[in-house]
């Protein structure tokens, strides 16, 4: 391999068809090469994976962004130096010349029930429509979801109608639009979300997502946040929807229950990152 072969060739053309990287997780490792791309000045080759070089790149970073945004560059460039390591492509791992970065792991927070009724009011109140439908029940029909359902919004957005049992009142939420890809869920869902589900449905015409977006991706969590601050609510993103059903769960049935509706094989993953400790209380404290 010529050393002067871009990364980004790489990427899209060796590493994304291998991983089998699905489109958001493609694009999030475009934005780490063009950002080390700024960075250098030119676009990266593989002659750029040098320790200096991108620990310069993950300095700078670090001075302008999180140390967990700073993060997730280094995963991806790492992944891509890794595997041209495995490919022998290149002589040295990363590890062997990157030191570690670490971010620090925050508190949990979710939503609490009387902010998702708030949201879902707003929800209401908003005007216009999305993909030809109103906006009004698009947006609160996809917040009940996300919260009935404790499911990734990435996931529910791939949702088809052939999902979707009205009369049951249940979501199948497939493996292969979840994280990890590896499994199936079927959720239940509230009489007022298939309710609004069946008015999304009356105006679906020929259209197989539930909820189609119809605008630039990102620009859904901007719409969110609006609603968020009309319903004077902190916003916690649809992540904190997940992480609100999580809470509410491991308060009522407990923390195993809450890792089996998330999906999780371990509970300390769920306990770690999700559940907000002012919701589902510990039943004993430091002072005790």
């Amino acid at each position: 391999m010529a050393e002067s072969e871009t990364l980004r060739s790489i990427l899209d053309a060796d590493y994304a068809p291998l991983r089998g990287l699905k489109p958001k997780a493609l694009t999030q490792f475009r934005l780490s090469l063009q950002r080390f791309a700024e960075h250098l000045g030119h676009e990266p080759t593989v002659a750029d994976l040098t320790g200096i070089a991108v620990q310069r790149f993950l300095s700078a970073r670090k001075a302008k962004v999180s140390a967990a945004t700073a993060l997730k560059d280094r995963t991806h460039l790492a992944a891509l130096w890794n595997h041209l390591f495995r490919l022998r492509r290149v002589e040295v791992a990363p590890a062997a010349v990157l030191p570690p970065l670490r971010a620090p792991r925050r508190v949990p927070r979710a939503y609490r029930d009387h902010e998702v009724a708030a949201t879902l009011r707003a929800c209401l109140a908003t005007h216009g429509g999305i993909d030809g439908r109103p906006a009004s029940i698009w947006h609160g029909s996809l917040v009940r979801a996300a919260f009935e359902t404790a499911e990734r919004v990435g996931a529910l957005l791939a949702v088809e109608w052939r999902d979707v049992d009205l009369p049951e009142r249940t979501i199948l939420l497939r493996a292969e639009n979840r994280k990890g890809a590896h499994q199936d869920l079927l959720r239940p869902i509230s009489a007022i979300t298939a309710g609004w589900l069946a008015e999304l449905r009356r105006d679906a015409g020929d259209r197989r997502l539930v909820w189609r977006w119809d605008r630039t991706p990102t620009h859904l969590w901007s719409h969110l946040r609006a609603i968020c601050k009309r319903a004077g609510v902190q916003p916690r993103g649809y992540h904190g929807l997940r992480r609100a059903a999580a809470s509410y769960i491991a308060a009522a049935g407990g923390l195993g229950e809450a890792a089996a509706a998330l999906g999780h094989a371990s509970p300390t993953t769920t306990q770690a990152h999700y559940v907000d400790q002012t919701i589902a209380k510990p039943t004993r404290s430091h002072l005790d």
